[in-house]
């Protein structure tokens, strides 16, 4: 019965998401989402380019299909904070400088930037959460070889959820 619920939920959250769209031109590097706690996926704009999961906790961050993005382009990252603590996601790295989502509580919200080839380090820009675990070096294209295994986790847990990613 709960994971009916739990389905019941995905699918409304989807019908939500897929409702919604943009209508800003398009940028090099796009912040794109909701600033505050309550989720607020009505105004999540559509996504652009590529999506990918992105997990954050307190204190780890966790990109479904590893650290490694096979080819350079525009990608909208779905940010989705499961920890109690308010994090964020920026970007710095080739062409891209800071670029975050908007600091929230537990909820979803997307990031849109374009990636060139090379590596490019996600982390939580609240102050001292890097440092306690929320880092990721993240590699775009050829050239970077096999990720160290896409989680950054501290205190020895795992911040993937091992399925259910698209």
């Amino acid at each position: 019965m709960r994971s009916l619920r739990v389905a019941a939920a995905a699918a409304a959250l989807t019908l939500a998401l897929a409702a919604c769209g943009s209508s800003s031109p398009a940028s090099s590097s796009t912040q794109t989402g909701t600033a505050g706690g309550g989720g607020g996926s009505a105004s999540q704009p559509a996504a652009t380019g590529t999506t990918i999961a992105v997990t954050e906790k307190d204190f780890s961050i966790a990109m479904a299909g590893g650290a490694h993005i096979a080819k350079a382009g525009t990608y909208t990252f779905v940010v989705t904070n499961k920890g109690p603590s308010s994090h964020d996601l920026a970007i710095d790295g080739p062409g891209v400088d800071n670029q975050a989502s908007a600091i929230q509580g537990p909820g979803t919200e997307n990031l849109t930037v374009t990636l060139q080839n090379g590596k490019y380090d996600f982390f939580c820009s609240v102050p001292g959460h890097k440092e306690l675990g929320m880092n990721l070096e993240v590699t775009v294209g050829s050239g970077g070889g096999s990720s160290s295994g896409g989680s950054s986790s501290s205190g020895g847990g795992s911040s993937s959820s091992g399925g259910g990613w698209s």
